[in-house]
């Protein structure tokens, strides 16, 4: 199946950029975690990636979570970036989908 969902465009700077993935049970070891990372940042060059392991256990797909906390202007401050487009979320659900620890990418 063929997705329509274009995420070419570079993150505006009041955007999330990075995203943490939390990856199922099983899937949590150093070198799986390093790939996922790898393999997103193959698909998705102008975004950043962490594989976080150390999140309670769970089952089913992995989670994508935007960073949208960054240190601010000033020492010791916040600022907030803006949620990424929902596209952005669903495209990189999508490639997680066809993730296969230890296989080269798939391109459809």
């Amino acid at each position: 199946m063929h997705s329509a969902i274009d995420i070419s465009g570079m993150p505006a700077g009041d955007q999330v950029d990075s995203f943490i993935i939390l990856p199922p049970s099983g899937a949590r070891s150093d070198s799986g975690l390093r790939e996922v990372e790898a393999f997103l940042k193959g698909c998705f060059p102008e975004y950043e990636f962490l594989a976080n392991g150390e999140s309670m256990p769970f089952d089913g797909e992995y989670q994508v979570l935007p960073i949208c906390g960054v240190g601010g202007d000033e020492p010791g401050t916040l600022r907030v970036l803006d949620h990424p487009d929902q596209s952005v979320m669903m495209g990189i659900a999508a490639a997680l989908k066809g993730f296969r620890p230890g296989q080269k990418p798939a391109l459809n």
